[in-house]
């Protein structure tokens, strides 16, 4: 049984965004995954398709002022049961099951968003590493570009319980949405913040039916598109028309609220008495009856004019009677018509409305039988039942958490034998099967709200709806993959009983066989007087030259004169010589009852031999039906034995299957671990690239100032880049430490042994050169293919190395005292003799800048009104400029000579040959002004010749050049370069653009409106300026108008005051760049901690301002979850480049975990052998003919099996470590794994002979 809801409905939708509002309000974006990237795939499918999971997106969105994020965990029902609570319709059916870890973790969260089917919260995601090499698809990718580092501001429900939500990101000009459309194939759709479409999943039309053209009218008129380029047409999605809420009696444009159920926006039965909903519905039942009438007639004239084609066969629609329509409509499907004024409620709270006033909600009505099925009286309480029950419902899905609910159902126990064998041939450790908390149910549904059609199921009880819908469909696709899993097992089982069966009919048959020989010789040696008596007149006949036919002739003659000799013939076979003989068995008959007749065999019998030579013939037949037999059983007992073992096999791959699916959720995966990797004995990250591409995106993304560029001049060899790790300076700023020798000697033998110089066992050397050396940039003529680079400048060339790989196994420590008891095992000593100079360095530069300077006066007197406005803090108040700002007046300060002096300094290549030093005690700039952003050398020749060329060119002159570039019209607004021609929109999509403009980009002015007089004059005295003197202007523009919609929802007077009153006096303090995104996160403030929290954040002048070091700690901690994915963003700021250190990651990671250690799991790392000299689980590899696959098994194999003589001395460390390396998937052993390769560790050799000796038991 399947589950019997699979995606949201409109009440989930409101639930949802109403849990969404209160929880991830003000989170920053930072970073959009593939579904399938992170394991997770499409609710129509459970397993791993990557195409089902086309539409599944996630959101990976954090708030980096709140600290470190923690460990969610997954939610576990409970044996205890609920009473019900303050919900009259929950009972003993009602189990709670609450999360382990209380709430979804509120510091950092992952949002799926699935097309047409579902969004919410999720902890059940893995990144596996076959999944996440592969490059983001382009709709991923233009997600990332738009909407990452900005802020989540709105969640919106569009319509009247519409299955369309608006996703509001960033504020002001950086303002975008994220359409997301639950109905039909569904549709996820990124628009600006005038709802232009950039970018979409798919693209659809709407068919309008113009009634006004006549019959050659225009086709384009008739239809709405949704494109990129076009607005978004919300009145074809949506409920949202002009008519119905678009704009108010005042002039301002709203819409429709969801709990809003009493509105007069839609005029149905909410608004009517009894006596109009009856005729209402009556009216509705006779449109159905008459339309059912016309289609029903235009059926029997079809049907009586032949309903067949030309060459009478049957149409292509298939042929025979059609069902008639029917007129009878129920209740339910009644009130879901759009004139109902209720349809937006959907069918489940339609249903539980019915319920409610004591109606049945599947009644058949029709136009004749309304009277006495649901009579005027009771359309009275029906109308009751869906103010009063919807209103409620509703209500408590947007105004508070209202709690989740799975209805489930019992599954069938199973047999006590069944259950023994599944755990008998677990394979995961007892300490984590048998994990999955709904094993024993089928998941039906997901609620929010129990209804009264639910009152009779059983159900789980969840603290949110967030909880129960990961919950829900995380379990759903497990339940799927199980499900298949059953399958698989049923059908193995019936192959192998097929298989049994038809080797025993075989085998009855060849018994029969041989007892059939054996009576028939009997039989003929018993009656061998009579049978060649009847032989020799047969013979003697003819020989005679008598006819066959003449011959049956006189046998039948003489049977009819009772002669014993005829009687004996049954049948004459002359034409292959032979005669069936019927021979009575006197043996076996009872003659003691003289009425019985005994039996009669029918023998056949050779005309050329006697009775005696066919009776040593038979012998002979039924001695070979026996050695026949013999062999039968023989190779019959082979046969079943391979089909045992095979349908054995296929049994612990569903049983594996079906386990793999209860261990949720899985380990997180680094970053690094889609490439290649390891880690070197000093402590420092190196990454390859497996493919062009990965060496393209590692270049490109994870190449840092400071890293080494690491290749080799042999065929195949991959990019391998060795990251450098970054200190804290006392002044705040980030340095990078040189790298060592050693490191450097490492990867370079990680570079060979990745090459074509491991399977033609060549040694050679590998080189580095510093990160700016690589370039992207041909020489003229010259074209670089993907994953290709130029290397300008010196290049350091590497000892020769030995082909030796290795492949380990690292553990991910769990608490900070299994990390420090761990701190080193990968020291770095040549970095302690480093810190202790750049130590004596620190000293000597914070002398030199204890010294006064002329301009330090002024710099510390703008020091705080140019560093506040580029802090984003919103939850605290503090005005949040965007990244992109700081961008471009960072850009627009630089000076044109930082490039050429850039030019010049790349030019000489670096004197080092060991290590890479870089100008770190250099004194900033006076002027303050940063230094540009380094560009590959062609780049920049080309960008001075243009500023030389067109220096005389001002802002005016540039943008004119662009205009008659495009033909007269902006480049803003008009086309980009190269686009193709589009033809105009039609005069339909013009007008769903005019509508949708109208309803959905508000004016900020109208909606101040709104306000109270005191927060209108607070605001207007915030941005208003002066227009000329003695005239000044209020620029509301400045103000989103859904900001100013969130103001005017807050729940009091006193709090829109103090959120208008902190704008101002952060207007008074500080510069304030972007109003909405600062007034948005005071709203945001207020709602989380009350009005009091301003009172204590203002104090004494008023003014309260982040310190550097908060401003940096929170600009670090949002460099660190970008990290995560290794997304190396320093918003600009040069102090910030390369900040991020992968020192962190790697101290949770161990080769040696002890048994006081708390592990995670296990993760598989191939590197040279030397640097897995202090793993506990490591085995050498060296270049042979072994392939990856059967490497991987042997390898572990080697790691998880028991010595002889020493099982009572294992540990319960090294249990739990082989339970671990057990739980890793074969594709991440393979993917680790080097190719071509030959094992020459202790105990290979005894794995491979038992590996031997399975194929050779197997083949026998």
């Amino acid at each position: 049984m399947s589950a019997k809801k699979s995606r949201f409905d409109g009440l989930d939708v409101a639930a949802m965004t109403s849990h969404l509002k209160r929880t991830m309000l003000g989170f920053k974006l930072a970073n959009v995954y593939d579904g399938s990237a992170l394991g997770v795939n499409s609710s129509a499918s459970g397993g791993g398709n990557d195409k089902a999971a086309r539409g599944v997106y996630m959101f990976k969105l954090a708030d980096p002022s709140s600290g470190p994020a923690v460990v969610p965990t997954v939610a576990v029902a409970e044996d205890t049961k609920s009473d019900g609570g303050d919900k009259p319709i929950e009972g003993d059916n009602v189990t709670s099951a609450e999360s382990t870890n209380a709430a979804v973790d509120s510091k950092r969260v992952m949002l799926l968003i699935e097309s047409g089917v579902r969004f919410h919260p999720t902890t059940h995601y893995s990144q596996s590493s076959s999944g996440s090499s592969s490059m983001p698809s382009n709709f991923a990718m233009k997600l990332r570009k738009h909407l990452r580092n900005l802020r989540l501001e709105n969640v919106t429900q569009l319509g009247n319980l519409d299955r369309v939500v608006d996703f509001r990101f960033g504020s002001g000009s950086y303002a975008h949405h994220l359409l997301l459309e639950l109905y039909a194939q569904g549709n996820i759709i990124l628009t600006d913040g005038e709802y232009r479409i950039l970018a979409l999943l798919r693209t659809h039309e709407y068919e309008v039916k113009n009634d006004e053209s006549e019959g050659g009218g225009n086709e384009n008129n008739d239809e709405v598109k949704v494109r990129v380029g076009n607005v978004y047409p919300v009145t074809f999605a949506t409920t949202l028309s002009m008519e119905k809420g678009g704009t108010g009696g005042d002039g301002t444009e709203t819409s429709k609220d969801d709990g809003d159920v009493d509105s007069d926006v839609s005029k149905g039965i909410l608004v009517m008495n009894s006596t109009e909903a009856y005729d209402w519905a009556k009216a509705e039942l006779v449109a159905v009856h008459e339309k059912a009438l016309i289609m029903n007639a235009k059926q029997t004239n079809d049907n009586g004019g032949g309903g067949q084609g030309k060459k009478g066969g049957k149409k292509k629609g298939g042929g025979g009677k059609k069902k008639t329509m029917d007129d009878s409509v129920a209740l339910k499907a009644l009130l879901l018509k759009p004139t109902s004024g209720v349809y937006h409620y959907g069918p489940s709270l339609i249903e539980h409305c019915i319920r409610s006033a004591g109606l049945d909600p599947v009644v058949k009505l029709k136009h004749d039988n309304i009277d006495y099925t649901i009579p005027e009286a009771s359309w009275e309480d029906l109308i009751t039942s869906l103010r009063e029950e919807g209103s409620r419902v509703i209500e408590n899905l947007t105004s508070g958490e209202s709690g989740g609910f799975i209805l489930y159902k019992p599954k069938d126990d199973d047999k006590d034998e069944k259950k023994k064998d599944e755990q008998s041939n677990s394979l995961l450790p007892s300490n984590v099967a048998n994990t999955n908390p709904h094993s024993d149910k089928t998941l039906l549904e997901f609620q929010p709200h129990l209804l009264q059609q639910h009152k009779e199921q059983q159900c789980l009880k969840y603290s949110t709806f967030a909880i129960a819908t990961d919950e829900f469909f995380s379990h759903l696709s497990s339940q799927k993959v199980s499900h298949r899993a059953d399958a698989a097992e049923a059908a193995a089982r019936d192959r192998l009983a097929k298989i049994q069966a038809d080797q025993q009919r075989r085998v009855d048959g060849l018994v029969k066989e041989q007892e059939r020989w054996r009576e028939g010789a009997q039989l003929v040696e018993a009656h061998a007087e009579d049978i060649d008596r009847a032989l020799g007149v047969i013979n003697s006949a003819l020989e005679t030259g008598m006819d066959w036919e003449a011959l049956e002739q006189l046998v039948s003659v003489e049977q009819a004169n009772e002669n014993p000799i005829a009687l004996l013939i049954h049948a004459l076979q002359l034409d292959k010589d032979e005669v069936v003989m019927a021979l009575p068995d006197i043996d076996n008959w009872d003659d003691s009852d003289p009425d019985s007749v005994p039996p009669i065999h029918h023998v056949p019998v050779s005309i050329k031999e006697s009775a005696y030579g066919n009776a040593r013939t038979m012998f002979a037949q039924y001695r070979a039906s026996k050695e026949k037999e013999e062999k039968t059983m023989e190779a019959s007992t082979v046969a079943l034995k391979a089909a045992e073992a095979k349908a054995k096999q296929q049994l612990a791959e569903a049983q594996k299957q079906k386990q793999r699916v209860q261990v949720i959720p899985q380990r997180k995966v680094y970053w690094f671990e889609k490439f290649a990797w390891f880690i070197t004995s000093d402590n420092y990250l190196v990454v390859a690239g497996k493919d062009a591409q990965q060496n393209e995106q590692l270049v490109k993304r994870y190449l840092r100032p400071g890293d080494a560029y690491l290749h080799a001049e042999v065929h195949g060899a991959a990019t391998c880049i060795l990251r450098a790790k970054r200190r804290r300076r006392k002044d705040g700023r980030t340095q990078v430490i040189p790298l060592s020798d050693q490191a450097l000697r490492e990867a370079g033998s990680f570079t060979i042994c990745r090459s074509s110089a491991w399977s033609s066992k060549m040694v050679t050397s590998a080189y580095w050169v510093e990160s700016h050396q690589v370039s992207k940039t041909a020489p003229t003529g010259e074209y670089l293919t993907v994953g290709s680079f130029m290397i300008r400048g010196r290049k350091n060339f590497l000892p020769a190395s030995s082909l030796e790989m290795g492949l380990g196994v690292l553990f991910r420590l769990g608490d900070d005292a299994s990390i420090a008891r761990h701190a080193n095992d990968r020291r770095d000593f040549a970095l302690l003799e480093q810190e202790q100079m750049m130590a004596q360095e620190d000293e000597m530069q914070q002398k030199d800048e204890s010294l006064p300077e002329p301009d330090d006066i002024d710099s510390e007197s703008n020091e705080e009104g140019e560093d506040d406005p580029v802090e984003p803090h919103l939850d605290e108040e503090v005005v949040e400029t965007l990244e992109k700002e700081a961008g471009e007046e960072l850009s627009e300060k630089m000076e044109p000579t930082n490039m050429v002096d850039d030019a010049n300094n790349e030019a000489s290549p670096s004197k080092n040959s060991k290590a890479i030093s870089f100008q770190t005690n250099a004194p900033p700039p006076k002027s303050g002004k940063k230094k540009e952003k380094e560009l590959s050398r062609g780049k920049r020749a080309k960008n001075r010749r243009a500023k030389k060329k067109y220096s005389d060119q001002d802002e005016e002159d540039r943008r004119l050049a662009m205009m008659a570039l495009h033909g007269g019209e902006s480049s803003k607004n008009g086309k980009k370069k190269g686009s193709k021609i589009i033809a105009k929109d039609s005069e339909m999509q013009q007008k769903a653009e005019q509508a949708a403009k109208q309803l959905l980009v508000r004016d900020s002015k109208k909606i101040a409106e709104n306000l109270d007089q005191s927060v209108k004059e607070t605001l207007a005295a915030c941005v208003t300026v002066k227009v000329t003197k003695g005239s000044e202007g209020v620029r509301w523009n400045k103000f989103d108008a859904e900001v100013l919609e969130l103001l005017l929802e807050m729940d009091s007077l006193e709090e829109q005051r103090s959120a208008a009153n902190r704008l101002l006096e952060l207007t008074k303090s500080t510069r304030v760049d972007n109003f909405s995104a600062s007034l948005a996160g005071i709203i945001r403030t207020i709602k989380k901690h009350g009005v009091q929290s301003l009172s204590n954040i203002t104090q004494g002048d008023g003014k309260q301002r982040k310190t550097k070091a908060e401003k940096k700690a929170e600009k670090e901690a949002w460099q660190e979850i970008l990290a995560e994915d290794g997304i190396v963003d320093n918003d600009g700021d040069d102090d910030l480049a390369g900040a991020v250190d992968d020192s962190a990651e790697l101290a949770q990671l161990t080769g040696k975990p002890t048994s006081g250690d708390i592990v995670l799991n296990a993760i598989p790392v191939c590197a040279p052998y030397h640097v897995l000299s202090q793993y506990k689980y490591r085995v050498k590899l060296t270049p042979g003919s072994v392939k990856r696959g059967k490497a991987s098994k042997q390898c572990v194999e080697m790691f998880t099996r028991n010595e002889e003589g020493k099982k009572n001395s294992v540990d319960e460390g090294t249990k739990r470590d082989k339970e671990l390396i057990k739980l890793v998937s074969e594709n991440e052993w393979v993917q680790a794994m080097i190719g071509d390769v030959r094992i020459s560790s202790a105990g290979a050799s005894k794995v491979v002979k038992k590996q031997k000796g399975k194929g050779g038991k197997s083949k026998k």
